[in-house]
């Protein structure tokens, strides 16, 4: 297994940053905050503008540190736990759903129906995020369609991760942390003002665990670096430079159980259920991997009269996984390698009006340039079964991308204006051009050596289909809506708005004619929804309820022509027999629910917030039917990882020590309504049954002591109290056809609990 290499050269630096602060005597620690009988405001640039959440006509949920590390989270994959409407799913590639859109399908070129950005540069997919949460600001979770400022591919909502910036003043932080599963993990800043018009803030985070299934995958070493420096000569201008890097290692996300309860697929009956005992041994040479490299700039400009900001932004990643299996399913031997590089570029200008201004405005131009490569390969040996079927031993398939570019320009603005005392009209237009292309190769053949021997491996493989398509598009996006403030207090707000998903290109032969490219995902949606403040900012109560109309739902597809006979016409020579994986426009889904959020300050020291997130997601025409296959309907199916219902509740009480130290203690409860997590819509028999997750609740309990002068904090967590095995995932055991009939799925964490201790300079 790779050696992590970032992690030494971090810990060098940060320890020769903290030298230097403490050789100038700074302390920059504050004794804990006094505790407040009222709810303290919350600050979030989801609008890209500076604003009071309680004055944003939209749903955002925010987490500030203290709720991240107050729970012992590390990653973005158990932010789950906090975002009652968002769902993260871990795997081999990390998937998001918002209030249930998202996006599954692993193929290169695939985009994201959730948009994520890091410090506002828009990150191309989830494999650019750095997978470990360190010296953040806040993580803003925007809920629903987001057309017009952030453009395609937010048709779910965004996730905005926001880092601190250099402040001038000299400070640091360090942080160490243990738990169950041999959890390491560690975060460290330093804070330096160079000169009056210089500061440097560099931070790191890592994360390391043993595996979750006894199998041996699950397990992680993450490390995360980032470095920012700003320049501020006088109160107008400001410009800062990030570079970032990080990477990921593990064995992989592996299946953590067979044949999961209350399963519909008949090949699990009275199989014994047995969560996190994994599916096979863990082989040596199996890895997932993942290394990330960023660097962007941002440049603020005040003119007086408006502001301007530039974002460019450059970031690559490359994720590799290989997986060698010395038994799979009856198979003697299977292996599958997949990896995939991005390079990413983006440029964003835009122009805004002051923030004291009658009218609110902000208009801009975006232009991105995204190149990718991609390839999944599988090998595997023949069983009896195989070789009925005329599958020659050795048999192996491949389906590389060696070129895909994604450029896309767009133009937008939005304004908001009084009408009357307390009404206010909000609009907004983008336009958005793109153009893709791709080329690549589908292989097949038969290679005559030792087990786990991938396509190319001895040489060129024997069949090799090429691919290559090219496509444009333009969009028009917009979003319309009212605010009104009922009370300086009470804000209610109506919007309607439009966003799209990006089309693409499908890796497939010619012979494939229309599927080899899919068209966008269109949305239009309405919402209702209204944020309030009672009893002298005591009680805060925000709700929404909203409805999605949503066309050409994307959805990727095992597709074998003529893998039943029944299916009609003969498929032509050169497709006939082969295995492809298309993603196709899956026709109209309806979404709909809303959210209820409340938090009350009970007493100065005690703290009860409680959500309901309702959803009512489903496929209103569903039909599966590529050519030479036996169609399938979908229709009425429920949308997968949407549950109906989701209540949480949390509560937490702060003793005030004489001394001035504080004891903080709280609890969180979650009850998850049943829903479907098989995300998979195959014609093939074996998954055309689908899997629910019953109901289940999830408690987690956290400590954290705070010294009023020295500058220590030290915490304590335990999260999923019932151990209860959470299905994210459902696979078959495809392409092993002696498994083809087994349910295999990925599981949420387990119990997990720990301690933290940090330092603050």
């Amino acid at each position: 297994m790779t050696k992590s290499y970032l992690q030494p050269l971090l810990g060098c630096s940060l320890t020769a940053l903290t030298a230097l602060l403490a050789s100038h005597g700074a302390y920059a620690q504050s004794a804990p905050t006094k505790p407040s009988d009222q709810i303290q405001e919350v600050v979030i640039t989801a609008q890209k503008k500076t604003e009071n959440l309680q004055r944003a006509s939209i749903a955002v949920d925010v987490l500030k540190p203290g709720d991240i590390a107050k729970q012992g989270i590390k990653n973005a994959v158990d932010l789950q736990q906090l975002l009652p409407a968002v769902k993260f799913i871990a795997g081999s590639v990390m998937t998001v759903e918002i209030r249930g859109l998202g996006t599954s399908d692993l193929n290169t070129g695939v985009d994201s129906a959730v948009a994520y950005s890091q410090d506002g540069i828009y990150l191309s997919h989830p494999s650019a995020l750095a997978p470990v949460l360190f010296d953040l600001q806040r993580v803003e979770a925007v809920l629903g369609p987001q057309g017009t400022l952030y453009g395609r591919n937010s048709n779910g909502g965004v996730i905005n991760f926001i880092s601190n910036d250099p402040v001038d003043k000299y400070a640091g932080m360090a942080s160490v942390g243990f738990g169950n599963y041999g959890a390491v993990n560690s975060e460290a800043m330093i804070n330096i003002p160079l000169t009056d018009e210089l500061a440097l803030r560099v931070a790191e985070g890592s994360e390391k665990h043993n595996p979750y299934t006894s199998d041996g995958y699950n397990n992680v070493d993450s490390v995360a670096g980032r470095m920012k420096l700003l320049y501020t000569p006088n109160s107008d201008l400001k410009a800062l430079l990030t570079v970032d890097a990080s990477q990921r290692i593990s064995t992989g996300q592996g299946y953590g159980a067979i044949c999961p309860p209350n399963t519909q697929d008949g090949a699990c009956a009275g199989v014994p259920y047995t969560p996190w005992s994994g599916l096979l041994p863990a082989a040596q040479g199996e890895f997932n991997h993942d290394f990330i490299f960023g660097a962007s700039g941002k440049l603020d400009y005040n003119f007086g009269w408006a502001q301007l900001t530039s974002l460019t932004g450059f970031k690559t990643y490359h994720f590799s996984a290989n997986v060698e299996a010395p038994w799979y399913g009856g198979v003697s031997s299977f292996a599958f390698l997949q990896h995939e590089g991005d390079k990413f570029f983006t440029q964003e200008i835009r122009l805004a009006s002051e923030p004291d201004s009658k009218i609110s405005w902000v208009g801009g131009i975006y232009y991105s340039d995204e190149n990718e490569t991609g390839n999944q390969q599988t090998f595997y040996d023949a069983t009896i079964l195989q070789a009925a079927l005329g599958v020659p031993t050795g048999y192996y398939q491949a389906y590389p991308v060696t070129a895909y570019n994604d450029q896309s320009e767009a133009v937008f603005g939005a304004a908001t204006v009084p009408l009357l005392d307390g009404l206010r009209f909000r609009g907004g237009l983008r336009y958005t051009h793109e153009t893709k292309t791709s080329a690549g190769d589908i292989l097949t053949g038969v290679v005559n050596g030792t087990p786990g021997e991938m396509c190319g491996a001895l040489g060129p493989c024997a069949t090799a289909a090429p691919t290559g398509f090219s496509e444009s598009q333009s969009r028009v996006t917009w979003n319309v809506g009212l605010d009104y403030d009922i009370t300086p207090k009470n804000l209610a707000y109506v919007t309607a708005s439009t966003g799209f998903k990006s089309g693409g290109i499908n890796n497939l032969p010619a012979l494939a004619g229309n599927y080899s490219s899919y068209a966008p995902e269109t949305i239009l949606a309405e919402e209702i929804g209204t944020k309030n403040r009672f009893f002298d900012d005591r009680l805060q109560i925000n709700a929404d309820v909203f409805h999605y109309s949503y066309n050409g739902y994307q959805v990727v597809e095992f597709w074998q022509p003529n893998g039943n006979p029944a299916a009609g016409p003969v498929a032509p020579a050169g497709l006939a027999g082969a295995t492809l994986f298309p993603t196709i426009n899956a026709k109209t889904a309806t979404f709909e629910g809303g959210e209820l959020n409340m938090l009350a300050r009970l007493t100065p020291v005690d703290t009860l917030g409680f959500n309901v997130n309702l959803l009512a997601d489903n496929f209103n025409n569903f039909i599966v039917a590529l050519p030479y296959t036996t169609a399938v309907n979908f229709s009425g199916a429920q949308v997968a990882n949407a549950p109906k219902a989701t209540y949480s509740m949390n509560y937490e009480h702060t003793f005030m020590m004489p001394n001035g130290d504080s004891l903080n203690i709280g609890a969180n409860s979650d009850v998850v309504m049943s829903h479907r997590t098989d995300g998979t819509y195959n014609n093939s028999a074996h998954v055309a049954t689908l899997y629910y997750q019953p109901t289940y609740h999830e408690t987690g309990v956290n400590v954290n002591y705070e010294t009023a002068e020295s500058g220590w904090t030290v915490s304590a967590y335990i999260r999923n109290i019932e151990n209860v095995a959470v299905v994210n995932s459902v696979g078959s055991g495809y392409p092993a056809l002696a498994n083809i009939a087994q349910v295999n799925v990925q599981l949420d964490q387990p119990r997990t609990f720990g301690f933290n201790v940090k330092k603050v300079f």
